[in-house]
């Protein structure tokens, strides 16, 4: 049995980092003896070693330390204990501006925040701060400013081997961190059962929206694109997620954020799926490799780790193109039997190919044998 520590967000925090430390702890059970450490808002794992983050000892940190490092405030903790002791990060996103402002704005250890600018950007660190500095003219402003302006910082060089998740973001980390190892894993399953889609109660088309609310997810050009289609489709848009804003649009239903086997009921109602991201963070989309593995054919932006998806297992549009581009979209698929078929065959195959769970398991076996060394 290897020894080694994973450093993550766990449940109850909603964060998609969470559920994964459930996908590596049970993909690695039989070969890996885990401890794991988590944040204060968490709550330990049944049937594992866990321990709160903040009592880590020597002995946690003498094996293999996987950091499962994110953008978002759950992972603060998690991204603080990298910089202190360093280890293998895991990273789910390569800008982490949100969640290193985020602990400055919070803290007010802006010497901090600054030290991660100079990492990124040097010489160019002051023009950086000047236009970080400019009072926001709305969240959504002050979230694409963050957006298009990435920062890493200090993660990468505390990190003894960064993996990550997708082609893109590997190609990022290699430019960010020459001559640092970058290991390109397979995204892990959640190891349910297949949820078997429903029976349709009508003819009505379900457009479906996966995963959690953030700025840049194109919330009005989905509602544009789908109310577009309702003129000459009977069609409605079914939100499964948490944080989406609230519409009076009796067509729009938002669930909320679910548990992990409704969540997979509710996307199996889906017959398209829409994911309009723009500026993104580099992030993996657990939520779009649901979609892959339950083969609906879905339109997405040619944006971030989506540029990654084989062009024949989705719908590829601009992201310029806006709620034009993604009503054009949605109706060609609706018009084209065939091509949902085809599309839906290979979104399947392809989220095979890159889940499966030996190959994982032997990257996983791999990157830890490494690191323990």
């Amino acid at each position: 049995m290897i020894k080694a520590t994973l450093v993550t967000p766990l449940p109850p925090q909603p964060t998609g980092l969470a559920d994964y430390a459930r996908r590596i702890l049970a993909l690695t059970e039989s070969h890996v003896n885990w401890t794991v450490a988590y944040p204060s808002s968490a709550l330990p794992v049944e049937g594992c070693n866990c321990i709160p983050i903040s009592s880590l000892s020597e002995e946690d940190l003498s094996g293999a330390v996987v950091y499962q490092v994110g953008n978002s405030p759950h992972c603060e903790e998690v991204n603080q204990a990298l910089l202190a002791n360093g280890g293998i990060g895991l990273f789910h996103e390569t800008n982490m501006h949100h969640v290193l402002r985020n602990r400055a704005h919070r803290t007010g250890n802006w010497k901090s925040y600054r030290e991660h600018v100079l990492h990124d950007y040097g010489e160019k660190a002051d023009e950086f701060l000047k236009v970080m500095g400019k009072k926001a003219e709305s969240l959504s402003e002050y979230d694409k400013r963050l957006r298009t302006n990435p920062l890493v910082g200090r993660l990468i060089s505390a990190c003894s081997v960064i993996a990550v998740l997708s082609d893109t973001a590997k190609w990022e980390m290699e430019r960010l961190a020459p001559g640092k190892q970058v290991v390109r894993m397979g995204f892990l399953p959640d190891f349910l059962e297949r949820v078997r889609k429903p029976d349709k109660q009508n003819t009505t088309l379900v457009i479906g929206v996966a995963g959690s609310f953030h700025y840049g997810r194109s919330w009005e050009e989905i509602l544009r694109a789908v109310e577009m289609l309702r003129r000459t489709v009977d069609c409605r848009l079914l939100v499964v997620g948490g944080g989406w804003p609230e519409t009076a649009f009796s067509w729009v239903e938002v669930t909320g954020r679910l548990p992990d086997t409704e969540f997979r009921r509710q996307i199996e109602k889906f017959d398209i799926a829409l994911d309009l991201r723009h500026h993104t963070c580099g992030e993996t989309s657990g939520s779009m490799m649901d979609i892959l593995r339950s083969g609906i054919p879905a339109v997405v932006t040619a944006e971030g780790t989506f540029r990654d998806l084989p062009a024949n297992a989705v719908l590829r549009i601009p992201s310029e193109s806006g709620a034009a581009g993604a009503y054009a979209a949605l109706r060609y698929l609706v018009e084209n039997e065939e091509l949902r078929k085809s599309i839906s065959r290979t979104a399947e195959n392809y989220f095979a190919e890159v889940s499966d769970t030996q190959k994982c398991l032997a990257q996983w076996l791999e990157l830890l044998s490494g690191g323990s060394q």
